[in-house]
């Protein structure tokens, strides 16, 4: 059935049906989104976390907004688990949800939205008002060929922007992104902010201090410094996620001092750096999947904790069937910052855990039962890591994050980094 899916893929008869399939379901739902103020976020790292923040900056302070997300679906203040494990939901649920949320007079929708989801054409027949990128890096490429075609099946969604029949244009781009700054000059928009640390991105941030319980620093927008202190979004890398999503707020007529406020109130979201301390100990459990993620979180929590801190445990894995050229490069992050090293399962699905383990260990130079451990069983390597642990030291729970499910290589089964943390 499989190969039957795939060969189907390679056909020019599958586009036909995903862009049939995507308008049938537009028009049995109403057409909703031709009501709707739209704005997708997409690229690599930090999409999940600069939607809801959008979400909130627009809830607050223009009219009720709603998001879906790889971690939740909102619509105003309430939260719904998303019950799909995926970033974007295939036509039939993304209209259905669209509709739902015009009954719940919503005006605003932020989308996450993933390159699988442009090149298997879900987004047919949705008009965006705003495109927003966060970053790039390695990602996806064991469906798409190379770096530079991930690229151009982005920048799809920018092109839809500019050719649908919305009243007026937006963009936000990384200005310290190379990709960033090209497609600003390659493409048109109406209203359009670049944010970063450079001197000359319109939204950008200086005086940084990062610490284990907050993260400060200043916004720079026209001229005027605004200082912002968030206890929940830590680190450097979720600040370029907060400029993002202050670029959208301000594109759309919000002042700066508003959105700062809007910013200091967000809280956690499930899995993105969630911090959990329990017997003078701190853990994190958090979904970084990518190198470049994984490094930003274990560049933040290595400098926190030259401060004061003891060690650094770090329990990770790589998942099946997806990216096996990132296990490399992935451990020999994790490697350069841990002090332990527990590794564990992550989603083995098809393919043999083990197989998982022998292709990690040929990278893997340090000595076990010293500072590395193998515990294929991941609710035996959380207790474990919970155990070996003293205090004052940092945990890092990586790769599940929200997650409530595990594909183990016999079933699927309900399974959670967090609950497994917060047993006795």
């Amino acid at each position: 059935m499989n190969k039957i899916k795939e060969f189907f893929k390679k056909t020019a008869l599958y586009p036909i049906y995903k862009k049939t399939r995507a308008i049938f379901f537009r028009f049995f739902y109403g057409n909703p989104q031709k009501d709707l103020f739209i704005v997708w976020v997409t690229w690599t790292d930090g999409k999940t976390t600069t939607v809801n923040l959008i979400q909130k900056i627009l809830n607050d302070n223009l009219w009720k907004t709603a998001s879906l997300s790889t971690a939740l679906i909102k619509v105003w203040d309430e939260i719904i688990e998303n019950p799909k494990k995926m970033t974007s939901f295939d036509p039939k649920d993304l209209f259905k949800y669209l509709a739902i949320f015009k009954s719940e007079w919503v005006k605003y929708v932020v989308l996450e939205v993933s390159s699988h989801w442009i090149d298997q054409f879900r987004f047919h027949w949705i008009d965006f008002d705003m495109a927003v990128l966060t970053n790039i890096s390695e990602e996806h490429l064991d469906y798409h060929k190379n770096i530079d075609e991930y690229a151009e099946v982005k920048k799809r969604l920018f092109l839809n922007v500019l050719s649908n029949d919305k009243p007026e244009k937006y963009w936000v781009l990384p200005k310290d992104d190379e990709r960033g700054r090209r497609w600003a000059e390659e493409l048109s928009f109406d209203k359009f902010l670049d944010y970063g640390i450079v001197s000359f991105a319109s939204v950008k941030w200086e005086n940084i201090v990062e610490d284990i319980s907050k993260t400060e620093f200043d916004v720079v927008y026209l001229w005027k410094s605004y200082h912002i202190t968030s206890n929940f979004l830590l680190g450097k890398h979720n600040v370029y996620n907060i400029l993002a999503a202050i670029s959208v707020g301000l594109l759309l007529g919000i002042p700066l001092e508003k959105i700062v406020k809007s910013v200091e109130s967000f809280e956690w979201l499930p899995g993105r750096l969630e911090k959990i301390e329990k017997d003078w100990k701190v853990f994190f459990v958090d979904f970084a999947h990518t190198p470049r993620a994984l490094e930003s979180v274990l560049n933040y929590l290595s400098q926190v904790k030259e401060k004061k801190w003891w060690r650094l445990i770090v329990l990770f894995w790589a998942p099946g069937e997806r990216d096996p050229y990132k296990r490399p490069l992935m451990w020999q992050i994790v490697d350069k910052f841990a002090d332990i090293i527990v590794l564990t399962d992550d989603d083995p699905a098809s393919e043999n855990r083990y197989d998982i383990i022998r292709d990690i260990m040929k990278w893997i130079n340090r000595k076990e039962w010293e500072d590395f451990y193998i515990i294929p069983e991941r609710k035996l390597a959380v207790k474990f890591v919970k155990e070996i642990s003293e205090s004052w030291d940092i945990i890092l729970l990586a790769w599940k994050g929200h997650e409530n499910v595990q594909l183990t290589n016999f079933w699927k089964r309900k399974y959670s980094d967090k609950e497994e943390l917060l047993k006795d």
